[in-house]
């Protein structure tokens, strides 16, 4: 029965890293075409690639600008935040619950020494704010995040609420580029981007309070 449990996540996995050599390549305006020709079904083909394919490490910036090509500012984040929310749950449930040891050593393998020493401390109030200011920082991998924190002792509901509460600021930020990107010429455009380069050099603030001993190569200066 414990097998059966997890026959669907693992084939939601599986199907993600299909999709994501299928879609290595492609980029914001190629998915914009390919979920057009989905019609009244695009929302629903953009939540699902937007669950299975950051677990495959596909990049969640490439499916947010998308989603603002296609449904605008308010639909496609909506979608997108639907989408992250259902991918977190997967992520971390996979990692939790499903093949632990092989995602432990990749994760101690891909994460700099100072954000797995964090890491390691993620537990309770400390570990929930910690996974917000994490979240708010596009440098941290966001899909590593999601694996990393499956093997720390936080529940599933804080897990969820962090999440949701660092995501939003960086989804309403590349949907809004990805909802201009059809007008690069406009003020609009123009706003978003700049926007865009705000929440980079804030959170890149942000990442250095965070982690002060953080060197380029993850390792950590005296």
């Amino acid at each position: 029965m414990n097998r059966r449990r997890w026959l669907i996540p693992a084939a939601l996995c599986l199907t993600g890293a299909g999709l994501a050599v299928l879609f290595s390549r492609v980029s914001p305006e190629v998915l914009h075409t390919h979920l057009t020709a989905l019609g009244p079904w695009a929302p629903a083909g953009y939540i699902f690639l937007f669950t299975v394919l950051p677990a495959a490490f596909f990049p969640v910036a490439v499916l947010a600008l998308a989603g603002g090509l296609l449904f605008g500012l308010l639909w496609g984040s909506i979608y997108t935040f639907l989408g992250a929310m259902l991918n977190c749950s997967l992520m971390f449930l996979l990692s939790r619950h499903f093949g632990r040891g092989r995602i432990d050593r990749y994760v101690t393998e891909k994460l700099p020494p100072v954000w797995r020493t964090r890491l390691r401390q993620a537990g309770g109030r400390q570990g929930f704010f910690l996974l917000i200011l994490l979240r708010l920082i596009p440098a941290v991998p966001y899909n590593l995040i999601n694996y990393a924190f499956g093997l720390t002792d936080m529940g599933l509901a804080p897990y969820l609420l962090a999440s949701a509460a660092g995501i939003i600021p960086g989804t309403l930020v590349f949907i809004n580029l990805g909802d201009k990107a059809l007008n690069p010429a406009s003020p609009a455009f123009w706003t978003a981007a700049g926007l865009l380069a705000a929440l980079l050099a804030a959170t890149a603030l942000l990442g250095k309070r965070l982690f002060p001993n953080f060197t380029e190569n993850g390792e950590e200066t005296e």
